[in-house]
């Protein structure tokens, strides 16, 4: 017996050396495949935001975080399909796997010659391909994974192990759904996101901004809908548009006008076009000179807005305020010095300064106690959690102009009832 158990020791000694070297393999490889796609996946992060900074959609990706979700997600399908192909197609068909593996470094290179030799700043396609993207996106992932894994694996020729674990189907469906699922997902989340943006850029008449989210929606999510209007309708609406700004604005550089209005109105159009830095230089020298119109001040203190430069924004705000005040009363002059009130608030706001904003705001409602400027001081209460000024005011706007704010109005106070410190005293004071 004694004899008989030492022999079943020193065979389980035996067997757990021989299998160190095996297990040492394995990890040397799961170490080579990650890194290899964290590298892969950083690389191709940093080659789309280089494109999108050129104005290139980068497609089918059309953004950083995009492309690195895609990859991170695809890496466990990639690891285990190179790991079951070097493991057991390279050992009992080394043929049929060198070929396998030529044609996919093939594809690879050729995939890396198009997105590096193609023009960056019409890297896209036509709006009724955008389907191919779906197919794409999850295709270009793989297929450079599984090439860049295979390529490190014979780079660094770390010993192969004898066995391949074989994963069961469950594991199989996980890695499958990570790859193709959860994408899917976050890609969505990221176009609803941006429609969102998009409606807030039409409101505000930034018809540049939202033709350039138009077209990446329209590569992402095709069927998408903005503000009632498909996204493929709405990118040729807005192109058809800014054609019309931009033929203008050619027109006024061919008879250019020395004159403050003639710069102010390109400079609105640029604006307009989301072409920033072009229309600052065309007012600054203006405002620098006495008797400046409060049109330019206000211009430039909407576009620092836009850049969110809030320290500019709300100095040239001032300046068109003071402009406007020394101007004659009139209809035009009272809702200038509304606006600048109402810009300088928000700059305030986005400062900190909250004191400030709120003397802004109220000073632009005393002015025009309309709905519009209730509903702006019940969101800024909300934002400072002074929950029963909100209120007051979001029932104001309520009253003012039911049809507009009815909807938005209730979800305000409803916001305001469960999650700020004093919802007490909105439950108390009065409820939807």
């Amino acid at each position: 017996m004694k004899q008989q158990e030492r022999k079943s020791r020193n065979q389980l000694q035996a067997d757990s050396r021989e299998s160190l070297p095996e297990l040492d393999c394995r990890t040397a490889s799961r170490t080579v495949a990650f890194v290899t796609a964290g590298i892969l996946t950083s690389l191709a992060g940093w080659w789309v935001g280089s494109v999108r900074v050129e104005g290139g959609l980068s497609l089918p990706y059309v953004r950083a975080d995009l492309i690195v979700v895609s990859f991170l997600c695809m890496s466990p399908l990639a690891i285990l399909l190179a790991e079951s192909m070097t493991g057991v197609l390279k050992r009992h068909n080394r043929v049929l796997f060198w070929t396998v593996e030529f044609v996919l470094f093939i594809g690879a290179a050729g995939i890396l010659f198009l997105a590096l030799t193609g023009d960056r700043t019409s890297v896209t396609l036509g709006q009724d391909d955008a389907w191919e993207s779906f197919i794409l996106r999850p295709t270009i992932a793989f297929w450079l994974l599984i090439s860049s894994l295979l390529l490190a694996g014979n780079l660094f020729r770390y010993q192969e192990s004898a066995s391949t674990p074989r994963q069961g189907a469950l594991v199989w469906l996980l890695v499958c759904i990570t790859a193709l699922v959860v994408p899917a997902f976050y890609t969505q989340s990221r176009v609803d996101e941006m429609v969102t943006q998009t409606e807030e850029y039409l409101g505000s008449g930034r018809l540049g901004d939202a033709r350039k989210l138009t077209r990446e929606i329209c590569v992402l999510s095709p069927w998408q809908n903005i503000g009632g209007t498909s996204a493929g309708d709405l990118a040729r609406d807005l192109d058809r548009d800014c054609y019309e700004i931009e033929r203008n604005l050619a027109f006024m550089k061919r008879r250019p006008v020395q004159s403050e209005e003639f710069h102010f109105q390109q400079a609105r159009l640029l604006s307009i076009l989301g072409q920033l830095t072009a229309a600052i230089r065309l007012l600054e020298p203006w405002t620098g000179k006495s008797g400046a119109s409060p049109l330019s001040y206000q211009l430039l203190g909407n576009i620092y807005q836009q850049q969110e430069n809030w320290e500019k924004s709300e100095r040239y705000y001032q300046r068109a305020l003071k402009a406007w005040k020394s101007l004659p009363y009139s209809e035009q002059q009272q809702a200038g010095i509304v606006a600048a009130w109402k810009g300088m608030a928000f700059a305030e706001r986005k400062r900190g300064n909250y004191a400030e904003a709120e003397v802004a705001y109220l000073s632009a409602l005393s002015l025009v106690p309309t709905a519009d400027q209730h509903y702006l001081l019940a969101q800024f209460y909300e934002d400072t959690q002074q929950t029963t000024k909100a209120r007051d005011h979001a029932q104001q706007a309520m009253a003012l102009n039911a049809s507009r704010y009815a909807i938005p109005g209730k979800k305000l106070l409803t916001s305001l009832q469960q999650q700020h410190f004093g919802c007490l005293n909105v439950w108390r004071r009065g409820s939807l």
